[in-house]
């Protein structure tokens, strides 16, 4: 089993980076991950387009019952598999639907996620909407998609639901 650090390493082995300052081999192997992750994403879009499945991520704003809920509630964090996590609040033009990044200006802040998982940084839950069996994404895109190219298939998260 690879960890996070080996797959981002992998990411740019054919680089030869051996040398220089460790921050900045960090770096230039996050921001290498992230040119990986949205060159595959592009290729599984364009798979996803030619077989007729959804590339894009749901808008949470364009729920039918939004206007209309009855109840709002929190339901504390749990860990929620990233496969459930379909949709997002107002992003959902930066992330694909299986949240490979699609706009090049979330480079810096993929990676500065990326940098912290190397090194073990403890990061805070995502926010996450449950409406129905679908989680929309409020707080914690990069991190989801960061953990997602990493392999990991849950994520910690505060969540709450409407009904």
């Amino acid at each position: 089993m690879y960890t996070s650090a080996s797959l981002l390493q992998q990411s740019v082995a054919h680089s030869g980076l051996r040398s220089g300052d460790p921050a900045q081999q960090l770096r230039r192997q996050a921001v290498a991950a992230f040119t990986k992750a949205q060159t595959i994403g592009w290729w599984k879009r364009l798979l996803a387009r030619i077989t007729g499945r959804p590339t894009h991520l749901l808008d949470l704003n364009d729920l039918p019952c939004q206007g209309a809920l009855a109840q709002r509630r929190y339901a504390g964090v749990h860990l929620v598999a990233i496969d459930a996590i379909r949709g997002s609040e107002g992003r959902e033009h930066d992330f694909d639907a299986t949240f490979y990044p699609t706009q090049s200006h979330n480079m810096d802040r993929w990676a500065s996620v990326a940098v912290a998982f190397q090194l073990g940084i403890a990061l805070p839950p995502v926010e996450l909407v449950q409406a129905g069996d679908t989680y929309y994404v409020r707080d914690g895109h990069h991190r989801i998609s960061v953990a997602r190219y990493l392999g990991q298939k849950e994520i910690e998260a505060e969540v709450t639901i409407w009904e």
